[in-house]
């Protein structure tokens, strides 16, 4: 089975990047991105056509990864709290749209991320995503921890 994983770093930049795992290989990036907010519904749309609506083959399964976005007392004095519930919102109804239930959608925490791979080991992986403010390295972040979450061993970080 082949399995896609996209993963979202939802924010006024959203980061996103979709990641291939095919069985017995090291995982493949095969597109990584910030999006400004008028892309990112387009760009996921294109995703589901691909890799959802496109196949509809038993041997491929996508899946979606989020940072969960828990409001705090410093979210509040953030004013960029309102994009990442925004982009959020429109994650879910492009999932209802394409008839992915919500309650596939995989939630994971930015710290439990962060601090499985952090700046060091994407470099020293390969997956380090040039420019742009970190957001799409952190959406690889999101869709490493779930390839490892999935049976995937990191070989370039042992020993």
């Amino acid at each position: 089975m082949i399995r896609v994983i996209i993963a979202v770093d939802p924010g006024k930049t959203t980061g996103i990047s979709v990641l291939q795992i095919k069985p017995d290989e090291e995982p493949v990036i095969l597109d990584s991105n910030e999006l400004i907010v008028e892309d990112f519904a387009p760009y996921l749309r294109n995703q589901f056509d691909a890799f959802w609506i496109g196949p509809r083959e038993p041997e491929i399964k996508m899946e979606i990864v989020c940072e969960r976005f828990t409001i705090n007392a410093q979210t509040v004095r953030n004013s960029q709290a309102p994009w990442s519930l925004e982009q959020i919102g429109v994650m879910k109804q492009i999932c209802r749209d394409y008839n992915y239930s919500e309650d596939k959608i995989i939630w994971q925490q930015p710290a439990d991320a962060m601090n499985m791979f952090n700046n060091e080991k994407l470099k020293r992986l390969g997956y380090w995503h040039r420019g742009g403010k970190d957001h799409a390295n952190d959406s690889i972040r999101h869709a490493l921890l779930r390839a490892v979450k999935v049976g995937w061993v990191p070989k370039g970080l042992l020993g």
